[in-house]
Formats: structure tokens, C-alpha cells, sequence
């Protein structure tokens, strides 16, 4: 199964590659004499009206042979035949021709990503889960449980509507209409600017926010007063509230609007509270249900019980590590980072692997060779105090099977992020339709971007050459998407052909753009190039791709030669 996977991977690939060639091609009246999927002796032939159409034994590429594909083949055909010449075309033609076979390697991933979104037939809808402190909603009065209905006069009825007009608006001012508890309200708000990169920046992201979250947070509680009406009732830190008064409860803001209209009255909680159970590979916890009555009491004219979100307190701390050099404990609650504060773990977390992967790209730019020692100033809260913290987590170097280097960045601390999803809402075709389209192009164009940097990357040494691959390593691969399921299978089929699309239109002469370089300065000479230089350009291609074959197939046997290692020894 594992080579049928990669047969169909690779006959995909070339098919779509070389069809792009082909069609063009016959658009422009050229003849094509043969369509080739492999190389070497045929092992199928189909003879059409002028094209002979094969599938050979070796599956490593395939080729369009377009008749008069060079001027002295074409002085020999008869008048009639010249004109069906791919020379015979004017350059803007054969450019066409030869950029189609990439342009179709580029399609296929705009297809199949079109096709992720059309199958789903449910989105999520525009209502606010989270709002983060100090963000833009939270200071134009935006809850939790607001539902976006318009921003700046366009009808909003999908979160990922909202989503995208917000990330093309930083910087400017927009309106947005929202609907609570049957009420619609406007506020004015600017979002504001961020950016998020990987440690090779690869893969930017520059865009608008305005601190708003899709998820809510869960049950999960920790104590904010430690000697309010839960804590004397018997909550404990890390409690998962299941129901109240026999009412089920997931999200937290439920919970707070059930206390908030108690009336100051007793209620009866049904908790979860785990316990450790220490085993030799780790820790496990066990989670025992209890009940719990709990009567709420008024402060400044609202009822409480003195507890909130558990995602901003430590649950646990490693002997050792990061957080406890630093003097962190179980139970502190992290409200700021740098002087700016956070409400949501996940931005907090963002925050410190941004800050990281900013200081490693900026180290391997300028080339110096220092150890990453990212210090952060961390405001707690520990009880009733208040404190302040330098700390300096440690970032954990690695290397994959290429011998390419990683950074990991280790924490040393636990804690809980208990979100929750809205229910989903019916996406209607024609929406769907429109989405999926323009995301399979934003997604294709993503990708493009990160192998295009990728490669820019490989040149300047910050990607180890060790990790490039031949047909073995797209085997392993095709296969083990395959075994995974038609979805991964089909997510690498696309990015492999944005791979071969790029590779494709690099300056090398044998593959599709050299022949652009050449077309480009034939244009410029106005007239053909010599044999000798089209055969030197050629030859200098050729031994240029055998060289980078000979190459991936070492790494793809050094990789792999343990397997041979352990049937020799089995043997």
C-alpha cells in the first residue's frame, strides 16, 4: 500500500504538471507528438489522432515532446506542418506553453483546498467567546456572548467574516454592530497592528485584531477571593463546575450569570476535582465528583462567589525548571508580561514564543553566535500580593532526522485552558462556494510564500541541505499521509505540487523557467539563439539536475540507512 501511495502521489503530480503543458499546447494550434507520464521502455501506448499517449516504467517525471521543439528539427518539416511548431510560435506563446505545466501544478492545491471548505456544511457563527484585557473590544465595552451582526454597514453572519474583515482593517477605524440579549448596539473601535513569525521566518502573519477570542472559557474555576463565599463553601482551586441546581453548565460565562441572578440565595454545585496519582513515566490525575453549597454574596452592587477563570493560574510547577527558577508557584496567577497585560493564555503564550523566534531570526541574520537568553518581566498576582519576576525560559535546541536545527521553548509550569466552542451553524452553498474558492487560493498562496522564503533559507544555511528529498522521502511521506487518512493524503498532495510548481521555475536550464530565461533573451536579442548556446545551456542543465538528484537520493539513503543496517543484522 505504502507504493501505491506514492505511485499515486507522483502519477498526480506529473499528470497535472504535464497536462498544463499539453493543453496550452493544443490551444495554440502546436502538435504534440507524444504524452508522456515516467520515463524508459512504455508499459502502456495509446495512439490518438496525432499524439501518442504512454505511461512508462519509471515514475520520476514525465515529458510533452511538442513537435519543431527546436529550429533545425522545424526547417526540416513541410510548410504546412511548420506552422503546428512549438518554434514557430511567437515567444509569448511558448512562455504560455512552458509556464502552464506549473501554473497547473499551482491550480491543483487551489482545487483541493477549495474542496476542504465545500464538503463543510457548517461554520461557526460571529458570537464573541473571550474578550482579552486592554484590547480594543474590551475597551469599547465588548462581553462575552456578543453576537457581531455588521462592521462598517456589511452584514456579518459568520465568524470568519468578521475574522477577515477585522485582519484587513489595522490601523483604520471601523463600526461594529453588535446584538445582546435581543438589543443592537454600535461602537467605534481601531484594531490594532501584530505580527507573528516562526523561528526561520518562514511564515509571517501581519494582520489586525481586536482581542477578541471564537472560544469561550469552560467551567473550570480557580479562586480570585481566597476567603470569599467558595472558598468557605469548599471549592477548591481547579474545580470543574458540571451543574448548578441540577442545571448542566460548560462555559464559564454561564456560570457567572447564574450567580449573578441567585438573589443572594444558596445554591447546590456539582464539581470535578482532580487528585494526583504519581506513576513512574509521569504524572495522572483522577477527577472525583462532589457537591458543594454555595451562597453568593453582593459586591459593588453584583453577586459573587469569589472566582474566575482558572486559564491565567499555574496548576503546577517542574522541580528545576524555568518557572521555578524564576520563583513561580502553584497558584500564582500571571496578569502581565513586559508591562502589557493578558486575560488569555494562549496571547500570553504567543507573546513569549513570538519574542523568541524574533531574537533567534535575528541572531542567525546578523550571524553572530550567542546563546538565546530571552529575559521577560512577569507581573503575578500570589494571594493578596503583588509581585514582579524576571524570568528566562529555556529554549531547548534540537534537530530532526534532516540534521535541521529546532528551538523548543520550555516552560516548566501547568496549567488549564478549558475552551469551548459555540455550536456550529448551517453555511449555505452559495457562501460556502465563495469562501472555499478564495480560501484555497489565500491557503495555496500562503504555502508558496513559506517554500519560496524556505528556499531562500536553504541558500543562506539557516535550513540544513540535509533536508532535501528525493523519491524515497516523498514515498515515506505519500505513505504515511495515506495510512492517515484522504484528507492528509490529498493536504500533502498539495503542498508537494506547490514544491514542484517553485522548483519547476527555477533558472535552470532543462527545467521550465530556464527555458523562460532563454525565451527572455532571445526576446531581447530579437531573434533565436545558437545551437551551441541552447546545447551549452542544456548540458550545464542537465548535470545541474543529475548533480541534485545524486544529492537527495545520499540524503535519502543516509536517512534510511538504519533499515538496511537492521536486515543485514536480522539476516
Amino acid at each position: 500500500m505504502s507504493f501505491v501511495y506514492f505511485l499515486i502521489l507522483i502519477g498526480v503530480l506529473i499528470f497535472v504538471h504535464e497536462f498544463g503543458h499539453f493543453a496550452v499546447a493544443k490551444f495554440f494550434d502546436v502538435k504534440v507528438i507524444r504524452f508522456s507520464i515516467g520515463f524508459g521502455p512504455a508499459l502502456f501506448t495509446y495512439q490518438g489522432d496525432e499524439t501518442e499517449y504512454c505511461i512508462c516504467i519509471l515514475p520520476l517525471g514525465g515529458y510533452v515532446l511538442m513537435q519543431g521543439a527546436d529550429l533545425e528539427s522545424t526547417e526540416e518539416l513541410p510548410e504546412e506542418e511548420r506552422e503546428k511548431s512549438l518554434m514557430a510560435k511567437p515567444i509569448w506563446q511558448r512562455s504560455l506553453i512552458v509556464l502552464a505545466g506549473p501554473a497547473a501544478n499551482l491550480i491543483l492545491p487551489v482545487v483541493i483546498y477549495f474542496a476542504f471548505g465545500l464538503v463543510q456544511t457548517t461554520t461557526p457563527p460571529p458570537m464573541i467567546g473571550q474578550v482579552h484585557a486592554g484590547s480594543p473590544a474590551h475597551d469599547a465595552g465588548l462581553l462575552p456572548g456578543d453576537e457581531i451582526v455588521a462592521i462598517d454597514g456589511k452584514s456579518i453572519n459568520y465568524w470568519y467574516q468578521a475574522q477577515r474583515t477585522i485582519h484587513g482593517a489595522y490601523d483604520q477605524e471601523v463600526e461594529l454592530t453588535y446584538d445582546r440579549d435581543g438589543e443592537t448596539h454600535t461602537v467605534r473601535l481601531v484594531p490594532e497592528h501584530y505580527s507573528t513569525t516562526d523561528f526561520l521566518g518562514l511564515f509571517r502573519d501581519t494582520g489586525g485584531r481586536i482581542g477578541i477570542s471564537l472560544a469561550t472559557y469552560g467551567s473550570t474555576v480557580a479562586l480570585s477571593d481566597r476567603s470569599g463565599p467558595a472558598a468557605r463553601g469548599g471549592l477548591r482551586f481547579f474545580d470543574r463546575i458540571v451543574s448548578i441546581d441540577g442545571q448542566s453548565v460548560e462555559r464559564f460565562d454561564e456560570v457567572k450569570a447564574t450567580i449573578r441572578q441567585s438573589g443572594g440565595e444558596a445554591m447546590e454545585f456539582v464539581v470535578l476535582s482532580r487528585s494526583q496519582i504519581p506513576v513512574d513515566y509521569g504524572t495522572m490525575y483522577h477527577q472525583d465528583a462532589r457537591t458543594v453549597t454555595l451562597t453568593p454574596q453582593k459586591v459593588d452592587g453584583e453577586y459573587t462567589l469569589g472566582i474566575e477563570e482558572a486559564q491565567m493560574y499555574l496548576a503546577g510547577i517542574t522541580e528545576g525548571g524555568a518557572a521555578d527558577r524564576a520563583g513561580l508557584k502553584t497558584g500564582d496567577k500571571i496578569t502581565a508580561v513586559d508591562g502589557d497585560g493578558f486575560e488569555n493564555w494562549n496571547l500570553f503564550r504567543e507573546r513569549i514564543q513570538n519574542t523568541v523566534n524574533e531574537k533567534i531570526v535575528a541572531r542567525d541574520e546578523a550571524g553572530d553566535d550567542y546563546e538565546i537568553e530571552p529575559v521577560f518581566t512577569l507581573e503575578i498576582q500570589r494571594g493578596d500580593q503583588s509581585l514582579t519576576l524576571d524570568y528566562a525560559p529555556d529554549v531547548v535546541t534540537y534537530e530532526d532526522d534532516t540534521n535541521q536545527t529546532h528551538y523548543r521553548v520550555a516552560h516548566g509550569w501547568e496549567n488549564f485552558r478549558d475552551g469551548v466552542l459555540p455550536d456550529e451553524i448551517h453555511h449555505p452553498i452559495v457562501q460556502r462556494f465563495g469562501h472555499s474558492a478564495r480560501t484555497g487560493v489565500e491557503q495555496t498562496w500562503d504555502f508558496t510564500k513559506m517554500m519560496m522564503v524556505g528556499l531562500v533559507r536553504l541558500a543562506q544555511g539557516r535550513i540544513s541541505t540535509e533536508s532535501i528529498g528525493g523519491p524515497i522521502m516523498i514515498g515515506e511521506l505519500a505513505a504515511e499521509a495515506g495510512h492517515a487518512g484522504i484528507e492528509p493524503f490529498l493536504r500533502m498532495l498539495a503542498l508537494i505540487s506547490i514544491n514542484l510548481a517553485i522548483i519547476n521555475l527555477l533558472p535552470i536550464p532543462v527545467l521550465d523557467g530556464g527555458r523562460l530565461v532563454l525565451f527572455f533573451l532571445e526576446a531581447i536579442k530579437r531573434g533565436p539563439l545558437s545551437y551551441r548556446t541552447r546545447q551549452i545551456a542544456a548540458y550545464v542543465g542537465l548535470v545541474l539536475i543529475i548533480l541534485l538528484m545524486i544529492f537527495a537520493f545520499k540524503n535519502d539513503i543516509e536517512r534510511n540507512w538504519y533499515r538496511v543496517v537492521e536486515i543485514f543484522e536480522t539476516e
